[in-house]
Parts: structure tokens; C-alpha cells; sequence
């Protein structure tokens, strides 16, 4: 059991097997620290037909309300059928939950919300937009008349109406339950979402220093921590091998990039506060460094890396702009901005399916201990890098031929297994959504009939190529799955860093992710991308242009591989006309011809 939650847990439990409380219990805690996470665990809601899940986001009405329990019982409204609702012709007949609908009797809304749950739900309390008062008798009706099971989630301190609210929960509220974050359990879940290669491998291997940043840290939000650690891991596979081996000098790199990606990102500081990381030369006259600036006041939270930078750290200042605030460094920048310093030099040490590919060349007990090694690597599902797996199978191939005890087809058979059990496993790596070259997506290159990385290179057997096609397929399926979570980030980035949002929609040259031609609008929140696209359309609407301009070209270009956002997009139209009437009919012409503009560009 999760050791910091594991009191709150057992709360919750207890809850669940009252009759009827006739109150409601609140998870309130800081956003990002894994409130929904740690209540889906607790719950088991989204296997458990009892009970209920609801997300109050964006919800504004009574009749909001009553649709996003309706959307909750019947995930499938979300089509057609949502749209002949929302237009008034919400009177069908169908049959569910065991019972006919008369069409000229009742509506769909009313049939759902007789077949609640005993056990409801609803999440993201705090960012719901209507009334205090209202909303609690909306839910009252269920704790008090109806004798449910009703869980709340929020986070009160970022209410819109922090009086009204702590005030008002009380009346409703009868138990209140903190949960902590559990670093452990994020950070398990995030290394099956990061390609495997050198960065993920020296993160795993060095957790205590990333948990040691981010209790340091103070703001409990794992959403900063994982999101920056994603990106440390960008960062390490793109340094020089030989560099990385200098271990000290890497770990004080990633406690520094860490520390520095939460706060950034976080807000306490900002992008001049990145630049003068280098220009803080006056303090070695003064004898002072903490003299109350967001940069003095990150260096005490986190004494062991290189907040500032004037003494040569490890991580130089102008570097740490590319990669904070403008989102990107090439490789080539990376890796002679960190030479510069003086920190990373290393011996290169020759892998082991480099020495297994040169096996006629060496020692037999070094190439027997060389063997040992990989089948134990294999055995404990450590080799997931694709291209590493290939090439130790085509050097075992290779060696065979010279080999009386060897069976090509009980090698294959091996392998076909070994990548499907990593698959299984979660840690095979999902395929790059990039514009680039297919090796490129792959991590490893197949062209003119040889499978080649990391400079070595054979050409397969029938049996090699069909391993090679079983990788690319397993790593597609990765990818789709992961594609609701990749949408999510996608939202988070259009909410935040619009211009982020618009290069990853965008082709691009093949040296960063790119959704040019990967179908991804369709697993984002509609009506979060709604209340997103009009509150950018009221600050910088030529901005807002370019974002519908990229949206509505996925359609107009009519390409097969995006047919699948298709309804998403119209939908969104709608959504958005809605949402701008809402304000004034004058607001909604805005909206229309801002639209009519963005179709106008895209086509």
C-alpha cells in the first residue's frame, strides 16, 4: 500500500461501506500531487460499475451538470448523438440499463440520471464554474435525498470563491481527507512512457536524487516532476555517450535541470531570471548570494545544484534559456555547451552487442562473459531499446554460422517472445510521432534490405525480418495507446504555450515530435480546447487564428490517417460559437468570422 496515503486510503474504504452517511467526503490537495490517481486507485471506478466518475470542469449550469453525469453513465454520447441532444432533439428511443424509452415520453438526460450509482464521484470541484451555493445543493440532492456515496475532489485554496466555499462545504462536507504525493508510484508509471535509451536508464538509476529535488522543491505538484523529467530524459540521450559516463558530473546536470524546469514551469521564476543565471559576478565583491531575488531564494531550497551559474557549473546559463524557455536545443548545442564546462569527460566503453558483433576478435572467457551478460540482461527484460535488440540477434545469427549447437528458428522463436513479453510489460518503447523518416520514428533504420544502428549493420533472414516487422507493429500499438495521455499534454501545452501546441500540429524537419500525421485532436477534452481556443482568442486572436487555421487544415487536408478528428473539428465549431454566444451575440460574430477566417487560411 502507498505508505504516505495509506491512512487517507483506508478512509476512503470505510467510507464505501457505509449504508448511507448522509454526508459527503472531500480529497482536498494541491493540483498536481495525484488526487485522481490515488481516489481511481482507491475506488476502483473505472472497472467498478457502482461507482461513478464525474469531472466537473467547465460546467456552468444546472443543465451542464445533469449532461456530464449523462456523459459519465454513456461514454458514447460523446458522437452524434450528443449533437442531437445539445440541439433539442434529445427525445430517442433506445434501450438501456434494462429498460425501453418511449421517445415521445422522456428524454435521454432523464433516463440516465434514474440509474445513478450508489457511489458518485466528481472531480475538479474547484474548477467548476458555477455558484458555490448552487452547486452544493446541486450535489446535496444525492448526499441528503438520495442517500449516496459522494466523493468530492478539489483543490480549495484555488477556488474562485475561497470564502463562500470553505464556508459553504461545511454544511455538505463531513469528513475531509490530504493525500500526499507518491513520488515512488509516479515516477514507476513514467518510466514505461519514456523511450528507453541513456537518459531513462541514468534517471532510473538515480532516483533518489530526482526525489531528494523534488521534496526540496516544496510544491507537491507531480505533474511538474514528471513533465520534467521527460524532458531531463530527452536531454541525457542526446549527450555524448562518453560524457554521460562522467556520472557526478551528469547527476549535478540533472539536479540542476530539474530543479530549475519545476520552478520555471511552476512560475517563481521567470525567463530573465534564466538569462542572469550567469550575471550574478557582483556577489563575489559583496560575500552575499541570497539577497531575497527568485534565484537566491531557489539556490537555498536546492543547495546542491547550479542555480547560479558564475562559478561554471554544470549546466551553462545561456543552455538552460535554449532549453527552458525556448523549448529546444539541438543536439549539437547541447553537446558543446556542456564540453565548454569542463565537467564531462569520460572513457568511451564499448558496449556488449558491439563486442558480441566483433566475437571472432575476442578473448573466448571475455566473449563467454560477454554472452553471460546479454542472456542475463535479456532474462531480467533490461534490453528495450528495439535497434539493441535487433542487432544482438543478428550477432548471434551471425556467430551461428560458425556455431554446431546453434538453432536459428529456437532464436527467433526467443526473441518473437522476448519483445512481445516487454509489450505486455508496458516497457517496449512506443513508436516517435514525427514527420521524420520511418527509421527515425523507430529508433533504428531498414532500408535497401539491411536492419542497421549504431553503425553496425546485417541483412536478415526471413525469420529477422518478420522480428523486425513484430517491433514496428508492437511499437504502433504502444503508440496508440498512449495517444490519450500524449492529447492530454497537448491540451496542457495549448492552455499554456500555444506557439509549443502549434509546432507539434505543424511538419516539421524530423528533429522533434510532431503530430503532422498522427490523429490526436479526437482524444482531447472538447470543451477544455473550447474554453482554451476563446480565452486566446481575447488575448492575441492573431495567435488564436493560426491555432484554428492548424486545426481545420487536418480536415481540409483531407487525409486518411486524420479522418478519425473529423467530427472532433466540427464539434469544436460548434462549441466555440456556443461558448462566445454565451458572452454576447456580438462576441458570437467574432467568433464566426474568426472561424470563417481560419477555414478560409487553411484551405
Amino acid at each position: 500500500m502507498d505508505l504516505p496515503n495509506q491512512i487517507a486510503r483506508r478512509v476512503v474504504e470505510k467510507y464505501l461501506n457505509l449504508q448511507s452517511p448522509r454526508y459527503a467526503l472531500l480529497i482536498d490537495a494541491p493540483w498536481g500531487c495525484g488526487k485522481t490517481h490515488f481516489i481511481k486507485a482507491a475506488t476502483g471506478c473505472e472497472t467498478d460499475p457502482t461507482r461513478l466518475y464525474v469531472s466537473l470542469y467547465n460546467v456552468h449550469s444546472s443543465d451542464e451538470f445533469d449532461w456530464a453525469l449523462v456523459r459519465a453513465l454513456n461514454p458514447w454520447v460523446n458522437g452524434k448523438l450528443a449533437n442531437w441532444v445539445r440541439a433539442g432533439k434529445g427525445l430517442l428511443s433506445f434501450r438501456a440499463y434494462g429498460f425501453a424509452a418511449d421517445p415521445s415520453k422522456v428524454n435521454l438526460t432523464e433516463i440516465a440520471l434514474q440509474k445513478l450509482p450508489q457511489t458518485i464521484i466528481f472531480d475538479d470541484v474547484e474548477r467548476c464554474g458555477l455558484p458555490v451555493k448552487q452547486l452544493w445543493g446541486l450535489i446535496n440532492r444525492f448526499v441528503e435525498h438520495e442517500s449516496k456515496r459522494v466523493i468530492l475532489i478539489a483543490n480549495s485554496d484555488k477556488h474562485t470563491e475561497p470564502p463562500d466555499f470553505l464556508h459553504s462545504r461545511e454544511k455538505l462536507v463531513g469528513q475531509i481527507v490530504t493525500i500526499e504525493p507518491n513520488v515512488d508510484a509516479a515516477m514507476t508509471a513514467v518510466w514505461g512512457d519514456i523511450p528507453d535509451g541513456q537518459g531513462r536508464r541514468f534517471l532510473q538509476a538515480h532516483q533518489a536524487i530526482i526525489k531528494t529535488i523534488f521534496e526540496e522543491a516544496s510544491h507537491r505538484n507531480l505533474r511538474l516532476l514528471l513533465r520534467a523529467i521527460r524532458d531531463a530524459a530527452d536531454l541525457i540521450d542526446r549527450i555524448e555517450p562518453e560524457m554521460v559516463a562522467h556520472t557526478t558530473s551528469v547527476q549535478r546536470l540533472t539536479q540542476t535541470f530539474l530543479a530549475l524546469h519545476m520552478a520555471y514551469h511552476e512560475g517563481s521564476i521567470d525567463k530573465n531570471d534564466l538569462r542572469q543565471r550567469g550575471d550574478s559576478g557582483r556577489y563575489l565583491n559583496s560575500g552575499k548570494e541570497d539577497d531575497g531575488s527568485p534565484l537566491s531564494k531557489l539556490r537555498q531550497k536546492h543547495p546542491n545544484a547550479d542555480i547560479l551559474n558564475y562559478r561554471g557549473g554544470a549546466l551553462p546559463a545561456e543552455l538552460g534559456v535554449n532549453l527552458l524557455v525556448d523549448g529546444y536545443a539541438s543536439t549539437a548545442q547541447i553537446n558543446i555547451a556542456l564540453k565548454a564546462t569542463g565537467h564531462f569527460t569520460a572513457p568511451k566503453e564499448t558496449p556488449d552487442w558491439i563486442r558480441l558483433w566483433n566475437w571472432e576478435e575476442q578473448d573466448t572467457t571475455e566473449l563467454e562473459g560477454v554472452i553471460a551478460r546479454i542472456e542475463a540482461s535479456l532474462a531480467s527484460f533490461e534490453v528495450t531499446n528495439p535497434g539493441e535488440i535487433l542487432q544482438i540477434y543478428g550477432a548471434l545469427n551471425f556467430m551461428g554460422k560458425y556455431r554446431g549447437d546453434f538453432c536459428p528458428r529456437k532464436t527467433a522463436r526467443k526473441f518473437y517472445c522476448y519483445v512481445r513479453a516487454l509489450s505486455k510489460r508496458g516497457i517496449l518503447p512506443a513508436r516517435v510521432a514525427s514527420f521524420a523518416a520511418v527509421h527515425e520514428q523507430y529508433g533504428f533504420d531498414w532500408t535497401s534490405g539491411t536492419i542497421s544502428y549504431g553503425g553496425y549493420g546485417f541483412e536478415p533472414a526471413p525469420r529477422g525480418k518478420g522480428l523486425c516487422l513484430l517491433i514496428r507493429k508492437l511499437m504502433d500499438q504502444a503508440f496508440a495507446r498512449k495517444l490519450p495521455e500524449r492529447a492530454s499534454e497537448l491540451l496542457g501545452y495549448l492552455q499554456d504555450q500555444p506557439e509549443t501546441f502549434l509546432d507539434l500540429l505543424e511538419k516539421n524537419t524530423g528533429e522533434g515530435v510532431s503530430y503532422w500525421e498522427a490523429p490526436i485532436l479526437h482524444h482531447m477534452d472538447c470543451l477544455a480546447a473550447v474554453e482554451a481556443i476563446f480565452k486566446l482568442s481575447q488575448r492575441d486572436r492573431a495567435t488564436a487564428l493560426r491555432v484554428l487555421d492548424a486545426i481545420f487544415y487536418r480536415k481540409l487536408k483531407n487525409s486518411k490517417a486524420l479522418s478519425a478528428e473529423h467530427e472532433w473539428i466540427e464539434n469544436l465549431k460548434v462549441n466555440l460559437v456556443a461558448k462566445a454566444n454565451a458572452v454576447s451575440a456580438i462576441s458570437a460574430a467574432q467568433m464566426r468570422r474568426l472561424i470563417q477566417r481560419a477555414e478560409t487560411k487553411a484551405g
